[in-house]
């Protein structure tokens, strides 16, 4: 009987993770890269977490409330994460099993850089990338997909001006902040695996891999 139980519970643990793997809901919309790069991207790390800065003319119209709020700033920084955790409402053992082990409701974390990218994040890794029109466009889309339909900013965020908005995704442990973050670069046309991404150090490797490291932080 113990092994009739102990089968059953793994089935039963093998269909939650397929049912979770089929519920990812990551906007997708890749490109092919090319060598005309025309603007700039970058990702910085912020402890388990990536984010994707890009200049504030490169961001597209469909941003929403997001794209309108900070014009004085020189470029826009976004992370994603579980709406709990990520502002720390919910954190410990109980915040990471309700992130990870059913789905669970998102924010995106949008922080104005006024100045050079690295004096907004002096202790941080970041990766510089070239890209492209078309690139930079998937990406800007791909941002865009990831805000609420009716998304407004709900608290202020980490940083100085920075700000949490609704996202529309579905939060999980198949659909984690890193994979959001690979999906973004493979938007911008590298080539990543997000769906097997589960790391902060993959997504850098990743990105290094089709961009330059251009500052070694603390946040290792």
């Amino acid at each position: 009987m113990a092994r009739w139980s102990g089968a059953a519970a793994l089935l039963a643990l093998l269909l939650y993770a397929l049912v979770l793997g089929t519920r990812c809901h990551l906007p997708r919309q890749t490109v092919q890269a090319t060598d005309d790069s025309t603007s700039t991207i970058y990702v910085v790390r912020h402890g388990w977490h990536a984010g994707i800065a890009l200049r504030r003319s490169d961001i597209p119209g469909t941003w929403g409330p997001a794209g309108r709020t900070f014009p004085g700033a020189q470029m826009l920084e976004v992370g994603w994460g579980e709406a709990r955790y990520y502002p720390g409402h919910t954190r410990g053992l109980w915040g990471v099993m309700r992130a990870g082990l059913w789905p669970t409701g998102s924010v995106l974390h949008v922080v104005p850089v006024p100045d050079a990218i690295a004096e907004t994040f002096p202790q941080n890794t970041i990766v510089r990338i070239p890209v492209g029109p078309s690139e930079l466009d998937a990406l800007g889309q791909f941002i865009a997909d990831s805000f609420a339909a009716d998304s407004t900013a709900s608290e202020p965020g980490f940083y100085p001006g920075s700000r949490f908005y609704r996202s529309g995704l579905s939060y999980h442990a198949f659909n984690n902040c890193n994979h959001w973050a690979a999906a973004a670069l493979e938007a911008a046309g590298c080539d990543t695996s997000p769906r097997w991404t589960f790391t902060v150090g993959r997504v850098l490797r990743q990105a290094q891999a089709c961009g330059t490291l251009i500052q070694q932080g603390s946040d290792e």
